[in-house]
């Protein structure tokens, strides 16, 4: 697990969770809600970014796949720039959608 992995599942087990308004951190990949997990077509079992955005387009939402759970992302603007990719988010949680104040593309060469 890399070091920032780790201090977000720290800081989110620190910080209350649900509550809205209250800032957690995320590491995780941007999949879609309708295959969520499920979107690895390739080795490093990762989400295909041609799934992603194929679901997408038939109507599924961009997410965070964080452990075993996807996350609504929004805005979706933002989400889209980063499709199949592992990302750092930070934001606020309501009702399983992350309201994203800022994310960003973790190096494929970061520790895992």
């Amino acid at each position: 697990m890399s070091i920032g992995a780790t201090l977000a599942l720290m800081l989110a087990t620190l910080l209350p969770s649900g509550g809205q308004g209250v800032t957690q951190v995320w590491d995780g990949f941007v999949t879609d809600t309708h295959c969520g997990t499920n979107c690895q077509r390739t080795s490093a079992m990762t989400p295909d970014r041609a799934c992603v955005r194929s679901c997408v387009r038939k109507g599924s939402k961009y997410g965070l796949w964080y452990g075993n759970h996807v996350y609504t992302l929004e805005p979706q603007s933002q989400a889209a720039l980063y499709a199949a990719e592992r990302v750092h988010v930070i934001g606020e949680l309501s009702e399983d959608v992350i309201h994203i104040t800022s994310i960003d593309r973790i190096p494929a060469d970061a520790g895992r």
